[in-house]
């Protein structure tokens, strides 16, 4: 199947794109993973929003955040692959070439991220190393990590 790639700025995105931007972070990161917060945070007005289509749904997102959005460092999040496409590398692909989009958009520098627990190993691969203990963020352990 083809795959599109895709990346907007905040005023490129349609509303049709954007409603299935907060749509699939809405499912995974809220319903599936059932953590209650607001996922509108205001930061994606600021970010690149990269994600992946393939026949018209989008399969995986990620947010890609220039410095003193969030943190004074640079910052990958929102990084998620519907359930049907997971186990297929779309994780490590997506998150790879958002380092990619990251490094020739905004240069190279550090990246602070804000990781779920379990998936410390996977950043870790990408040479990102751990700066706080385990804290539990809406439901979830996480732990803050940056890549130099």
């Amino acid at each position: 199947m083809l795959m599109i790639k895709e990346v907007y700025r905040f005023s490129e995105l349609s509303a049709a794109k954007l409603y299935e931007i907060l749509r699939i972070r809405n499912e995974i990161f809220v319903v599936e993973q059932q953590s209650v917060y607001n996922d509108t945070d205001g930061h994606d007005l600021k970010a690149l929003h990269y994600t992946y289509w393939q026949e018209g749904e989008l399969i995986a997102y990620s947010r890609i955040l220039p410095r003193y959005t969030v943190y004074p460092l640079a910052s990958i999040g929102r990084v998620c692959v519907r359930k049907p496409h997971r186990g297929q590398g779309f994780g490590r692909t997506l998150f790879s070439e958002s380092l990619e989009i990251l490094e020739s958009t905004f240069g190279k520098q550090p990246i602070k991220i804000q990781a779920q627990l379990y998936l410390k190993t996977f950043y870790e691969s990408f040479g990102f190393r751990s700066i706080t203990d385990a804290y539990d963020d809406c439901g979830i352990l996480h732990v803050d990590m940056v890549k130099d």
